[in-house]
């Protein structure tokens, strides 16, 4: 080992006598280099190194994760805003909406009849703009959904030439009224490509509406469809031709654009600042909603102008479905759902600070008492007035402010319908149309939803909480009486079926009676009521009363609940199965007609006879004879 050693030696000569004093010398063993003073003291700065950077790294490394947790939280929040933006835009356009269709429906049901031009001139500018500030409403909504990622894709295969060329052909009357000459060409008659057709209408009315805003009378408008067969000079200098796209153009021989302000033409909420702008004054959403559709089908936009000259638009969309995700994609033949943009009408007396808090029900006349029944749950009284002004003739109104009061209403009253909207207070309308759905009073009871939430996630919301129909606002008032006839009548003809059924239910129990087209909390009712009556029909003073007893139901309750299943109201139905009972025991020959009838719970011969001839078309004992 290293150290300080002394090396001593004792000799002898060749005799043999040693030297006892012997000699030493002193030697120093040194240590290897990485055992030096220097070499620890380079462990020691290496080590202090290592726990410096190692403490360093620790430090960094609990940094980062407390910026990812806090980029988590803040991406959370943004997600929150979002959803809190966007759940905002869909309760303002309720807000707007509702006002909008009681504008523009009025407008739209009388406007034919005025003669006087001078009027008729005033009320058409009213219907033209709020048609305008729908659609600036429908922009900033979907806008709203670009932003919160739930604006989706839908592209299928079509023939873009032919869309564009239809569309472009619906501005033909405006043109011939302003003195523009629309021209369309291509140089293809089939390109097809994959788009939504929904969003591409959006992008043409954006950019014609905006070449015809700013078009003097004498220009024109050109709308061009290249293929990528098309020359070179066509298409964007930033796409080569391997890209394969498909260019969509529509120039005008407007003003132009100065260049200073092109590069903002896109931009949110942006107008240009020239004079000839002002004057066709829009809200500097369109071009920047048309740009976000276009770059969701992957697309782009650009845009060239030239003060005095003009301005053209460029749309290019790629060919093929390489560039789109799988779930973009739907088949072209898939029917898409179009809602017809139609307004709607009314002073808002909510406005004016009247309360509104009651539930009215409209008085009936007596030739109305067997029309059916509706309840409308809207908490708009002027939109409650403009829906009944056009269902009063034909069907018993019901009216409710809100889905708490409507749902009370829907117990009281079992109506045969319940139109409801669904942005309300205390209780809206897809909780009104799941606690209507869920109880077995007013479980059958078909229900449409009514609201300015057009959205699929809304409309997949209503239909999941059982509503049998979803129509957005505005609705055209025809659509909405058809679709209200159309679950009337599919009402009508399961109460036919079941009808049909009870009468031939002599020839089998009973409880084997098929009840098509129920649901299961239905069926349970039904099935109810024969057990009660089975039991109950020996009893010849079982009557309604006793039934709506044992049935824990009021009287009206029970009647409109079993009308509307069965279309018999309960002494009807006490009565038929009591002759049903009757004609099973007649034609088993288990006893003499009176010994039968008063079996069955018939107090006397003559009733039971005359009550067996209307259902059965002849008498007890003919019945008997025919079956013996």
């Amino acid at each position: 080992p290293p150290g300080d050693y002394t090396f001593m030696v004792k000799g002898s000569n060749n005799d043999g006598y040693w030297n006892e004093a012997g000699t030493s010398i002193a030697v120093t063993i040194l240590p290897p280099p990485w055992k030096t003073w220097w070499a620890y003291t380079l462990y020691a700065i290496l080590l202090m190194g290592i726990i410096y950077f190692w403490r360093r790294y620790d430090l960094k490394r609990q940094r980062l994760k407390q910026e990812l947790e806090l980029e988590h939280v803040q991406t959370e929040k943004l997600e929150e805003l979002d959803k809190m933006k966007s759940r905002f835009f869909a309760n303002i356009s309720h807000e707007f909406r509702t006002p909008l269709t009681l504008i523009l429906g009025p407008l739209q049901k009388h406007l034919p009849e005025f003669k006087e031009q001078e009027l008729k001139k005033d009320l058409t500018i009213i219907q033209r703009n709020a048609q305008s500030l729908q659609r600036l409403i429908n922009q900033l909504l979907t806008l709203s959904k670009l932003e919160s990622g739930k604006m989706k894709l839908e592209a299928g295969e079509e023939n873009i030439v032919k869309l564009v060329r239809e569309y472009a052909q619906s501005f033909d009357s405006l043109a011939t009224q302003r003195g523009i000459e629309l021209i369309f060409s291509c140089d293809e008659e089939v390109i097809p490509v994959y788009v939504d057709r929904d969003k591409l209408e959006k992008i043409l009315y954006n950019l014609l509406s905006n070449a015809f805003k700013f078009t003097a009378e004498g220009g024109t408008i050109k709308i061009e469809v290249f293929s990528p067969q098309a020359p070179a000079h066509r298409f964007d200098t930033h796409i080569t031709n391997q890209d394969l796209p498909v260019t969509v153009s529509v120039s005008d021989t407007g003003q132009g654009i100065p260049p200073d302000q092109l590069s903002h033409i896109f931009d949110r909420f942006y107008q240009a600042k020239d004079s000839y702008t002002r004057e066709q004054e829009g809200s500097g959403i369109g071009m920047a909603l048309t740009k976000e559709l276009v770059e969701l089908h992957h697309g782009k936009i650009t845009v060239e102008s030239e003060v005095g000259k003009g301005t053209t638009f460029t749309v290019i969309f790629p060919l093929g479905k390489e560039h789109l995700k799988e779930e973009e994609i739907i088949q072209s033949t898939e029917v898409r759902t179009q809602y017809t943009e139609i307004s709607y009408p009314s002073s808002n007396i909510m406005d004016l600070g009247i309360n509104h808090e009651h539930v009215t029900t409209r008085i009936q006349d007596e030739k109305k008492k067997d029309l059916p029944l509706l309840l409308i749950v809207e908490d708009n009284a002027d939109h409650r007035s403009y829906i009944q002004s056009y269902l009063i003739e034909s069907y018993q109104i019901v009216e409710a402010f809100n889905g708490k009061k409507g749902f009370e209403k829907a117990l009281e009253q079992i109506p045969d319908l319940v139109l409801s909207d669904v942005m309300m207070p205390e209780m809206d309308g897809f909780e009104l149309c799941g606690k209507l759905k869920a109880d077995p009073l007013t479980c059958h009871i078909p229900v449409i939803l009514l609201t300015a939430r057009d959205s699929s996630e809304s409309k997949i919301e209503g239909l999941e909480t059982g509503a049998d129909d979803y129509m957005a606002k505005p609705f055209e008032p025809k659509e909405l009486q058809a679709r209200i006839r159309n679950l009337i009548e599919q009402r009508r003809r399961l109460r036919e079926k079941f009808s049909a059924d009870l009468l031939e239910a002599n020839k089998e129990p009973l409880m084997n009676i098929p009840l098509t087209g129920m649901g299961e909390m239905d069926k349970t009712f039904i099935l109810h009521a024969l057990e009660i009556v089975e039991q109950q029909m020996s009893e010849t003073d079982f009557d309604v009363a006793g039934f709506s007893k044992e049935m824990s139901l009021s009287r009206q309750q029970l009647f409109r609940k079993l009308k509307a299943l069965t279309g018999l109201s309960p002494s009807d139905f006490i009565r038929t199965i009591r002759l049903n009972k009757a004609a099973s025991f007649l034609a088993n020959r288990s006893g003499t007609v009176s010994e039968i009838a008063f079996e069955v719970g018939f107090g006397t011969l003559s009733y039971f006879t005359k009550s067996f001839l209307e259902q059965f078309g002849v008498t007890p004992s003919k019945y008997m004879e025919q079956h013996s």
